[in-house]
């Protein structure tokens, strides 16, 4: 059994955690050339993955679609290699009952959107001080966005999103 988590809770620390990896990434520019890539990277991954859920919640809820809980499961690339993707890593929403029609696709669709585009936020900070760094965020972000709308599209969000619309 998943072991639940309190929603406020969760979405109050995914939120200092996105301010707070805000703040750092504008203040990345004080740090040596060889530990600023590290803590930019740091800030890249933690927009990517606490945007996520959030933006579920959020665009849900304001779409009226009703959550019980958070818990931890694996990856959605656990269909594709169990072995390699089978840590309970990943916060996922527990929905009170499956959304159906545009509500559903646009809450799904929210989750992908927000992991993909999020960390450009990092990139776009870093390009004010540091040209080669904001190069290599800019071109993690273009891979993960890439990345994560194959395989959403294929075993993730924007798949169920898709058969909320039947389609």
């Amino acid at each position: 059994m998943a072991r639940k988590m309190d929603i406020r809770i969760v979405n109050a620390i995914s939120a200092c955690i996105i301010i707070l990896t805000l703040l750092l990434s504008n203040y990345a520019f004080y740090v040596e050339k060889l530990f600023r890539i590290i803590l930019l990277l740091a800030c890249w991954f933690s927009m990517l993955y606490f945007t996520h859920c959030l933006a579920h919640y959020v665009v849900g809820r304001l779409l009226g679609v009703e959550f019980d809980y958070y818990f931890l499961s694996r990856s959605m690339l656990f269909k594709v290699s169990p072995r390699l993707f089978s840590a309970r890593i990943f916060l996922t929403l527990k929905l009170r009952k499956k959304p159906k029609g545009w509500r559903g696709f646009i809450m799904y669709l929210a989750g992908p959107l927000a992991s993909m585009l999020s960390p450009l936020s990092v990139a776009f900070v870093a390009l004010s001080y540091d040209r080669l760094s904001a190069l290599i965020l800019f071109a993690l972000t273009a891979f993960n966005a890439i990345f994560t709308g194959y395989f959403s599209f294929k075993y993730g969000c924007i798949r169920k999103g898709l058969n909320c619309l039947n389609v």
